[in-house]
């Protein structure tokens, strides 16, 4: 079986959150399961700069093509992708590989899924669509995304044979959204356990960047209106709660300003961090907040305990479903500045209890959410849409 994946980003393309993480692990973890493998990708890397790489490529024996943007700036600033090319690289990516059996689209409004869904539709390969979480229209430039949906993208979800739903609350989306029940699947996103063995020493981040003995509090993520970093920075107005400072790792997405508008000397920012520094910061926070909305999944939660960093997160997305479902944190109403410092100081106060739900997640993500699990259940649903084979028209 032969799997094209569509994502706008893909490693060593860090900054834009989950996505490029969840494709790269996945991408992977089926071609250990001895499917192969190719991701249809652009160059977009960072505000100032593009990956340059081979436009086809090897990646841990995952086929990559890499289209160019017409404008870095516009992909970075405004996440408007312009693969110049994408069908050129497509055919240059697929010749001299088995037929694609199931074309797997992540992410919802960007060309590289035009240029795919016609390509499928041509050669009569059926569709997925994980959105995890672009689907709806929240946030930011949501006139623009109204009129992207009803000019551009808007036959996109109903192009798909299958939507990926990662939790109950994006599955709940895609029904507002007009998506059929039938047509959704709930499968959750994948972590590399891997990447957490052995963790970096434990004290190495922190003495990095002289954060001294208190105990630290890390917000690590897009730092953006809808991530509520602005209302966990207020809640260290005055001093961290029981001596804490707040440490904030993540690149700025509209929210930097508000968040820094608040801070005082209780609170650090860090910037972007990536790979064994990002996984420092997390072995050495005392507790992990991630107390966003309109949030489908969340990877960072579960990063987080994994590096064993006791959590914080919003009571209403989607990683605060399966944290409560795990017991392994506690909730928070978005926005509710006291009860949020309340939440910190339970877990800073109290570290067998913090410990035990740490121990509990640890469980919870083994069984449930480790990428060989997680690529099973996507192998059993490209198994069930190709059906008997049928003629192809691919070149």
């Amino acid at each position: 079986m032969h799997v094209l994946h569509v994502a706008p980003y893909f490693p060593p393309t860090w900054a834009f959150g989950g996505i490029p993480r969840v494709v790269d692990g996945l991408s992977r973890a089926l071609v250990d399961r001895g499917l192969s493998v190719s991701v249809l990708t652009t160059d977009v890397l960072g505000p100032g700069e593009r990956a340059r790489l081979p436009q086809v490529r090897d990646h841990h024996g995952v086929k990559v093509g890499t289209a160019r943007n017409l404008s870095n700036r516009l992909a970075n600033r405004h996440q408007l992708f312009l693969p110049m090319d994408a069908r050129g690289v497509l055919g240059r990516l697929l010749a001299h590989r088995p037929p694609v059996d199931v074309v797997h689209l992540h992410g919802h409004r960007h060309l590289l899924n035009n240029v795919a869904v016609r390509w499928a539709q041509a050669n009569r390969v059926p569709v997925v669509l994980t959105a995890n979480g672009t689907l709806t229209r929240h946030e930011r430039k949501v006139g623009v995304k109204v009129l992207w949906d009803l000019f551009v993208a808007g036959h996109i979800p109903g192009a798909a044979s299958r939507c990926v739903a990662v939790s109950a609350a994006d599955a709940a989306d895609h029904v507002r959204a007009g998506i059929p029940p039938e047509r959704i699947v709930r499968i959750p996103n994948g972590l590399d356990l891997a990447e957490f063995s052995p963790l970096p020493p434990r004290g190495h981040f922190r003495a990095a960047h002289g954060l001294g003995d208190g105990p630290i509090v890390a917000y690590l993520g897009q730092v953006s209106p809808r991530k509520g970093v602005d209302r966990l920075v207020q809640a260290f107005a005055g001093g961290g709660p029981l001596g804490s400072q707040l440490v904030v790792a993540g690149n700025d997405m509209g929210g930097m300003a508000e968040a820094r508008r608040h801070a005082d000397g209780s609170v650090r920012f860090v910037g972007l961090l990536s790979g064994r520094e990002r996984l420092g910061l997390l072995a050495d926070a005392d507790v992990l907040v991630y107390a966003t909305t309109a949030e489908v999944f969340g990877l960072v939660p579960f990063e987080g305990l994994l590096c064993g960093a006791p959590v914080v997160v919003a009571d209403d997305c989607g990683c605060g479903e399966i944290i409560s479902e795990a017991g392994a944190g506690l909730l928070v109403r978005y926005g509710d500045v006291p009860a949020l410092r309340a939440r910190i100081t339970t877990l800073l106060r109290d570290r067998v209890a913090a410990g035990a739900m740490v121990a509990r997640g640890r469980t919870y993500i083994r069984r449930h959410l480790g990428f060989p699990v997680v690529a099973e259940r996507h192998h059993q649903l490209y198994a069930e849409l190709c059906g008997p084979p049928a003629p192809s028209r691919q070149g």
